[in-house]
């Protein structure tokens, strides 16, 4: 049975790590053009590749915080990083979570999360936006898809700039479990030999 650390803190390293692969083989394959990376978008309207992973680190490592305080605020706007500096903050929020107990992850389930966005104040204590969610309806619903759907852009400007990632880049390190009823002929792949 997939409990909530299965579905969030599992999920997250497996594709916080993949996103760390992708910003280095972009540092690695445009070195003198990083600075420019973090600014680059997918169509103008759009926020550049420095916000999407601000978002990613906030709908994961944010929002497991939340699950247990309660609250999920906006990302944090103002964070200004450098593109090895972005490389860094994942990395910083992948040990974070790598920290993180099953069982203290999975007692969080039965409890309440409230998303608030927007001019909050103590005249409007909640800002604009409110969405109170249970625990598993946060992450099911809300946390888990707004992560997917900025490291999907953040891989999307970045194959954009002609930096050499595919899915398997994207999806990472896959877990895998030998199953007893494949033949023995089969040579059945672990993750890592999937990536290569």
């Amino acid at each position: 049975m997939v409990n909530l650390y299965d579905l969030t803190v599992r999920s997250y390293l497996q594709y916080l790590t993949s996103a760390i692969s992708m910003l280095q083989t972009a540092q690695r394959q445009f070195p003198e053009e990083d600075e420019e990376l973090t600014q680059a978008t997918v169509h103008p309207s759009m926020k550049p590749l420095h916000f999407q992973i601000v978002a990613m680190v906030h709908f994961s490592e944010s929002a497991l915080t939340a699950a247990k305080t309660g609250v999920l605020l906006g990302p944090n706007m103002e964070l200004k990083m450098t593109f090895a500096g972005l490389i860094e903050y994942l990395i910083a929020a992948r040990e974070q979570m790598a920290a993180f107990k099953e069982e203290d992850i999975n007692e969080l389930e039965s409890r309440q999360v409230v998303f608030q966005y927007g001019n909050i104040s103590e005249d409007n204590p909640y800002g604009d936006v409110t969405l109170p969610f249970t625990t598993a309806d946060f992450f099911l619903s809300y946390a888990l898809p707004n992560f997917y759907f900025h490291q999907s852009v953040a891989y999307s400007i970045l194959r954009a700039r002609g930096v050499h990632i595919g899915i398997a880049h994207f999806v990472g390190t896959v877990i895998t479990t030998p199953s007893p009823h494949i033949p023995a002929a089969i040579n059945q792949l672990t993750g890592d030999e999937y990536l290569q």
